[in-house]
Parts: structure tokens; C-alpha cells; sequence
């Protein structure tokens, strides 16, 4: 006799299931496909990554961004674009799951002959960047939505969550403007407004859609480790939290930035529903490997100023109090009864709730709690204020859509499944329905061709000929010679950020 899970047969669920990963591929790829056409071409951002998987190869290479800091200095460019320039050079270890695509595409094709970068540059280092980071990311990407499905195999409920979820956030991505998040804590009227009403409504706007830049539909390293903390909530929710604690470790080589706040989230989850687990030896050893893994490649604390020997005093410090407060009996005794209070009210709350609702519920209560710091610091050193406080909160969203989505919708779904078993049929075909209309959507606009964005590179190399030409106008216009050259310098040898500068100082 066939197993029944939930009043639906075991095999009309694993049909189910296929059919919705094979929407969800179709209709995340071609969103993902999209978002690559858009923004996988010359841009700074993007030959920064590039530059970054070359000299992960020759460590040598690395001189190069030091000299381009220096150049900068020589001709007292803006301090914000030294300070750029710094930054940079400092976490060009943070990405090298993109960064070493798009190197190790240049050198398939080199050794294939499929292009030459001496005869044709722009074609070469356009053809790498696209296959090297769409390609990539699209497989990442992809795995990803197998495990998260894989996951929910066993759990209709959770299955239609996971399908849910990835239909609703890109319909919304689809159908809802994009928000402008740059800078999002600095004034800029009309356009914003940084008061408490104002940040809070741009907040609750970036759930719906996080942006280009956040999105885990989109193509950026942030964007791929938003897919993999899908994946490892749907491995915690399916009962299996100790393979979960893994990717966070995973999260530290596609960007490293991500993987503390992803460990955190998780680690504040468990605290909040299942503090037990935490002592078990499957949760303990990857969180000290990955926190290990954090503390050797992690460089943008310390960029931003924020001093490591300041957060280990006052760490020490607040151990130091702990152990002395539970050496005196009488606070011991005080702080014992507080905590079997908390304890009780914790598990008496959190125990109404099934685990996907109980840890979305986490999630934006972190989420609110972040919000609320940033802001409050909104007037810290100007570069914090831009490069970390106006970007956590955006960053945490785009993180976690997908995952809250999921979590929130999961109640849901098992009522439906509990008062109408047929609703798993009906529910993926709905579903599936509308992402072929999105999917299709997507694919059916024509494509840009490699030859249309070669030759507006080559547009661009003439640009560069002429030298530095100041700051003046967006970081684009200004950066984005100086990460091609020394991208070409690193392939072809020849002129490098010297002779530009040198050139600029000369035109009259």
C-alpha cells in the first residue's frame, strides 16, 4: 500500500515537488538570466571582483592596488575616493567563489582559443566575466533550490512554503519598482527623509523587494549567499540543523561579509526556541570552525575603523562580570530565578508556534532590532555611516526574503494541507502557472549580444586613452578605468595607472 503523508500520497508528492523545483529553476534562472544581461558588463564593482580572482592567482598582483592608493594621493584626489580605494584593496579576499569563476573562465578560454586577449581584449574579458559569473552563480544558485526541496521533500506544508516563497519574491521583484537604497541614512531631500517613520517604511518596502543589489534573484556574491541561507533554514525546519551549520562556513569563500550575520541569526534562533541543541557536538564543531574561518579572513571590521582590540576588552569585561556576579551567591540565586523565568516565558511563547513560524519571527524581531541601531548611529564617522549602517539593514533583508517568506506562510500552508489534502495538486499547479507567466516573461525580451557590449567597451578604451579626467560625476565614470586597466595590465602587460594619472595631469 502507498504511504500517505498529510492525505497525499508519497508519489503525487514527489511529483509535486519535482514539478515546483523545475518552476522555481525555470523561473528563477530567467530572472537571474535577466539581472546578468543588466549588470555583468564593464562596471567597477564587477572588474574589482574580476581583479581580485587575478590576483588571487599572483599575490604579487596585489602591489597594484597599493599603487593605485598612492596615485591617488600624489594627485590629492578626493578623500572619499582615496578611502574607496583603500577599502578595496584591503577585502579583495572576500568573494573568491566569483572572483576565481570569472579567472578560471578567462583561462578556458585562452587555453581553448575560444578568445584571445591580445587580438580582442574587450570581447575576452567581457566573454569571462558573463561565464564565469553567470555560469557559476547560476549552478550555486540552482543547488541551492534542489536542497531546500530536497529538504521539504517529507513535509507537504513545507514544500508549498518553499514554492510559495520563491513565487512570491519574484513576483514582487517582477511587479514592484525597485527601492533606492544607496546611502539609505543620509539625507537627501525630496528624495528622503532619515526619521524614524521614514526609515522604518523604506525598511518594510526592502521585504518586498530588496533591490538589484540584495535580491537572491539577482547575480551578486550577497545575492548567491542569500540562496544558500534558503537552503540551510529548509535543512533546519526538514531536522537537519547540524548539516545546516555548515553553510555558513560555505557562505565565508562566496562573501565573507555574510557569513557572521547568517551564523549569528542561526545561533540567535536556537537560543530563542531550542537553547539545548546548541550543546550538541554536530551544532558546536562547525560553529567554531566557521568562527574561526571569520576571525582569519574577516578585514571590513577593521577597514571601517572599528577597533577588534575594543570589542575584546569589552567582551572581557563583560565575562569578567558574568563570572563575578555568579561568584557571589545572592546574585547568583537572583539571576538563576530571572532566567527560569525567561526560560519559561521563551518556551511557553515560541512552543505555540510551528519552528519555520517560531525562527521567521526571530528573524524580523533581529531585523527590527537592527534597524533601530542603525539608525540610532546615523550619525556616526561619515564612512560608516555609508559603507556599514546604511547597508546592514538592506544587506539582512536580501539575506533572509526568502527564508521569512517561507517561515511566515508556513502556518498557512499546513492548515490548508490539514483541511484540504487535494490543496498540494491544486496549489502547484496555481503556482506553477503563474511562474511560467513570469518566466516567460523574462526570457521572451531580446537579449543583449556580446558584439553590441564589446564594442561599447571599445567606446570606452578610447575614453581611457585620454587619462584621468578628475572625480567629478559618479564613482562609475571615475572608478571604473582604474580596475580595467589594471585588469588589462594583469593580462597584457603595457600601461598601467601611472601612465593614466600621468596622462591626465598633462592634457591641458
Amino acid at each position: 500500500m502507498e504511504k500517505q503523508l498529510g492525505g497525499i500520497s508519497a508519489r503525487q508528492l514527489s511529483v509535486a515537488l519535482v514539478i515546483a523545483l523545475l518552476m522555481c529553476v525555470f523561473v528563477w534562472g530567467a530572472i537571474y538570466a535577466r539581472m546578468a544581461e543588466r549588470n555583468v558588463r564593464i562596471d567597477k564593482d564587477l572588474l574589482f571582483l574580476y581583479l581580485c580572482g587575478v590576483q588571487m592567482s599572483d599575490s604579487t598582483l596585489h602591489d597594484e592596488q597599493i599603487e593605485l592608493v598612492n596615485q591617488l594621493v600624489s594627485i590629492s584626489a578626493s578623500d572619499h575616493l582615496i578611502y574607496r580605494a583603500k577599502l578595496r584593496a584591503s577585502y579583495c579576499n572576500n568573494y573568491p567563489f566569483t572572483s576565481l569563476s570569472m579567472y578560471a573562465a578567462a583561462k578556458v578560454q585562452s587555453y581553448f582559443g575560444i578568445t584571445d586577449p591580445e587580438k580582442d581584449f574587450p570581447t575576452f574579458l567581457l566573454s569571462s566575466m558573463r561565464w564565469g559569473m553567470t555560469l557559476s552563480g547560476g549552478v550555486l544558485g540552482v543547488l541551492c533550490l534542489v536542497c531546500a526541496f530536497w529538504a521539504a521533500k517529507g513535509d507537504p506544508p513545507l514544500m508549498l512554503a518553499t514554492f510559495g516563497a520563491v513565487a512570491l519574491a519574484a513576483l514582487l521583484y517582477v511587479i514592484i519598482p525597485s527601492p533606492s537604497l544607496s546611502w539609505m541614512l543620509l539625507k537627501a531631500p525630496p528624495v528622503r527623509n532619515v526619521n524614524p517613520q521614514d526609515i522604518l517604511g523604506l525598511g518594510l518596502y526592502t521585504w518586498l523587494h530588496p533591490s538589484g543589489a540584495f535580491s537572491p534573484l539577482s547575480v551578486f556574491p550577497r545575492c548567491l549567499c542569500a540562496m544558500l541561507t534558503f537552503a540551510a533554514f529548509n535543512l533546519r525546519w526538514s531536522g537537519h540543523s547540524g548539516a545546516a551549520y555548515w553553510f555558513p562556513l560555505i557562505v565565508c569563500f562566496v562573501h565573507q561579509s555574510e557569513a557572521p550575520i547568517l551564523l549569528a541569526v542561526m545561533i540567535a534562533c536556537d537560543l530563542a526556541v531550542r537553547p539545548r541543541s546548541l550543546t550538541r557536538s554536530a551544532y558546536v564543531i562547525p560553529i567554531i570552525l566557521t568562527i574561526v574561518v571569520i576571525a582569519l579572513r574577516e578585514r571590513m571590521f577593521s577597514t571601517l575603523g572599528f577597533s577588534g582590540l575594543t570589542a575584546g576588552i569589552i567582551l572581557a569585561l563583560i565575562a569578567s562580570l558574568a563570572i563575578l556576579l555568579f561568584a557571589i551567591p545572592s546574585a547568583k540565586s537572583v539571576i538563576t530565578s530571572r532566567w527560569v523565568n525567561v526560560n519559561r516565558w521563551r518556551a511557553r511563547f515560541y512552543g505555540r508556534f510551528p519552528l519555520p513560524f517560531a525562527e521567521a519571527l526571530v528573524i524580523v524581531s533581529i531585523w527590527f532590532a537592527v534597524l533601530v541601531i542603525c539608525f540610532l548611529f546615523r550619525k556616526d564617522t561619515f564612512y560608516r555611516v555609508i559603507y556599514f549602517w546604511s547597508e546592514l539593514p538592506s544587506r539582512y533583508v536580501g539575506l533572509f526574503q526568502l527564508t521569512v517568506f517561507a517561515g511566515l506562510t508556513y502556518p498557512v500552508w499546513r492548515a490548508v494541507v490539514s483541511w484540504r489534502p487535494r490543496a498540494v495538486k491544486e496549489a502547484t499547479a496555481i503556482i506553477s502557472c503563474l511562474m511560467l507567466l513570469l518566466a516567460v516573461n523574462q526570457w521572451r525580451h531580446p537579449w543583449d549580444s556580446m558584439t553590441v557590449l564589446a564594442n561599447q567597451t571599445r567606446q570606452f578604451e578610447e575614453t581611457i586613452a585620454k587619462g584621468y579626467a578628475g572625480d567629478s560625476g559618479s564613482f562609475s565614470r571615475v572608478e571604473t578605468p582604474f580596475y580595467y586597466l589594471l585588469v588589462r595590465r594583469a593580462f597584457l602587460g603595457g600601461e598601467g595607472t601611472a601612465e593614466y594619472f600621468a596622462k591626465g595631469r598633462s592634457t591641458p
